[in-house]
């Protein structure tokens, strides 16, 4: 559910897909270094990074619970 997600307007979206952040769950640290090549690569823009990371948490939320709170702490 996307309440479960912080909103995709928050700054740490751009953080995460600039690699500022590392995530535990080694399955989430996939897919940012996926987007992270793709945007270094000039496949997709960081905006589309960030929607397929958002729509990713999306599927996802109780599964990355303590991903989420490191990164943005409460929304």
């Amino acid at each position: 559910m996307r309440q479960d997600i912080p909103p995709k307007d928050r700054a740490e979206w751009a953080e995460l897909v600039q690699g500022q952040h590392k995530m535990d769950k080694f399955v989430l640290q996939l897919q940012v270094d996926k987007v992270q090549k793709g945007i270094k690569s000039g496949d997709i823009t960081q905006e589309e990074a960030i929607d397929y990371l958002y729509e990713y948490f999306a599927k996802y939320p109780k599964g990355f619970v303590s991903d989420l709170k490191a990164v943005f702490k409460t929304w």
